[in-house]
């Protein structure tokens, strides 16, 4: 009876989702593999698919572009990056320092380089991913992903630049996407 009223709740609320039911049997072949996440508003699966970053693609030869980004402001009307525009070479390694300069607690922030124009639909799948994903969905769409970082912290990360071309970069936690963005130039 439960189940029908939480179905019916989903239903009046427009949230579609799709479940995946397994049984709980035993010992039987060892082959069994849990389900996978299929939740998304899209029809896509945000939990299986993941970002392009891959650090295996790291060239040891490569030159290294140093960036050191601050995240700014201390309210919702003042958060903003230090940089709008970021400017690196094809074929270079790249190693992000971002640096939360906020006293606020509520001043969390990340990094996610992600293909033009697809911030709103990164940041709306970053709600859905939740904090304990640091508010990075798991798509396509993004490229690279920092941790969240709080207020006085700092993260680094290093990835490979992506191929020439204008990318974007955004903060996905709640909120923040529309102040905190720039635009990612590979030449």
């Amino acid at each position: 009876m439960k189940k029908n009223f939480l179905f019916k709740i989903l239903a009046i609320s427009g949230i579609s989702l799709a479940f995946t039911l397994s049984s709980c049997k035993s010992g039987q072949n060892g082959n069994e593999q849990p389900p996978k996440d299929t939740v998304s508003a899209q029809g896509g699966n945000l939990m299986q698919e993941g970002p392009a970053y891959d650090a295996t693609k790291i060239d040891p030869n490569a030159a290294v572009t140093q960036i050191t980004l601050k995240t700014l402001g201390n309210t919702m009307s003042e958060m903003k990056y230090d940089q709008t525009v970021l400017h690196v070479k094809a074929g270079t390694t790249v190693k992000l320092n971002l640096v939360n300069t906020a006293k606020d607690s509520s001043m969390q922030h990340n990094f996610l380089l992600i293909e033009s124009g697809s911030a709103d639909q990164v940041a709306t799948d970053g709600l859905k991913a939740g904090p304990e994903n640091n508010y990075t969905p798991k798509t396509k769409n993004v490229l690279v992903a920092t941790k969240l970082v709080g207020p006085g912290m700092k993260t680094e990360i290093t990835f490979p630049a992506p191929a020439k071309g204008t990318y974007d970069f955004i903060c996905t936690y709640p909120g923040h996407y529309k102040m905190m963005n720039g635009k990612f130039i590979v030449e």
